[in-house]
């Protein structure tokens, strides 16, 4: 059921998070906006493509199934079935609850085409709310001594640390890309409390010690000297990713916290799909592809590597 033309696949001439006449797009993500003349996504996930600036085809549906994929607001994975041969596309997913997203489930299939971005045995994700905890307990400490902000992708893991925040009763400061990201998931229902520069709240906020969330690729040292400069006081900056301890940050803190499935639970979900065929993309593909053949299970890279 599954196709490959790389750099791209199809899944019954779908195209799966890239260009086509008719493409899935999973998430909002800028990785997997893919243009096309129609699309089939979540109705969150258009919305947050709107927001984001992209365009969007004509909606389109197809009898195909979404299914919660707990990776940002509106994610979905793909399920086909075509004359008793289910097929499932996992692209980005992650099997735990958070804050704001709820966990994707396995679901019996034949074909699975899976996403390995942390498809290493390196990649042991610590347990979700311990990372909360941690980064409670040091903004805490750090807010007494001067201005937080963290880091942390726009769309998914900024509205994680918000949430996160909120939890200990600080509404951060926010920016632009990170406002209307937000926005999209309170209208779907999820509760955010944040504040931006530009209202009355927001500018009462930046004369006390503030804490702000901002995107990752924002959030460093030169960052961190401008604030010194402009508020004079200490400023601690922390970022929450994945790579955490696996890629040079700069930041006075790095928190593991990733939007994606470690390699224990890549590995547990698809056993529990019990695909007899397995095609992996994305990150460790070729290395997640052999574990799986190590575990008798026929599995190759999607595009042959």
């Amino acid at each position: 059921m599954f196709s490959f033309n790389p750099p791209r696949a199809f899944l019954e001439g779908v195209a799966l998070d890239c260009s086509g006449d008719i493409a899935f797009v999973s998430h909002a993500h800028a990785d997997h906006a893919a243009r096309s003349k129609k699309t089939i996504a979540s109705d969150e996930t258009i919305e947050l493509l709107k927001a984001r600036g992209y365009k969007v085809g004509e909606r389109h549906h197809n009898g195909f199934s979404m299914l919660e994929a707990g990776h940002v607001l509106g994610s979905r994975l793909l399920l086909a079935e075509k004359d008793g041969t289910r097929a499932l596309y996992a692209p980005d997913f992650r099997t735990d609850d958070g804050f704001t997203t709820k966990a994707a489930k396995p679901v019996e299939c034949d074909e699975l085409l899976v996403g390995t971005t942390f498809g290493s045995p390196e990649y042991v994700f610590p347990e979700r709310m311990q990372t909360y905890s941690e980064i409670q307990k040091w903004v805490a400490a750090e807010r007494e001594k001067g201005i937080v902000v963290l880091g942390g992708y726009a769309l998914g893991k900024a509205q994680e640390l918000i949430a996160c925040l909120n939890e200990m009763g600080i509404a951060p400061l926010v920016n632009e890309d990170v406002a209307k990201v937000s926005d999209v998931y309170r209208k779907h229902g999820v509760k955010l409390d944040y504040l931006t520069p530009d209202g009355a709240e927001g500018e009462k906020e930046l004369a006390r010690n503030f804490v702000a969330v901002l995107p990752f690729n924002k959030v460093n040292s030169v960052l961190a000297a401008n604030l010194w400069r402009l508020y004079g006081k200490m400023v601690h900056i922390g970022l929450a990713t994945g790579w955490a301890g696996k890629r040079p940050m700069d930041a006075d803190r790095v928190f593991c916290l990733s939007d994606h499935c470690d390699f224990p639970h890549l590995v547990e979900f698809v056993e529990q799909t019990g695909a007899k065929k397995v095609y992996t993309t994305h990150g460790f593909d070729a290395g997640f592809a052999r574990c799986l053949r190590e575990k008798g299970i026929d599995a190759q890279p999607a595009f042959g590597r």
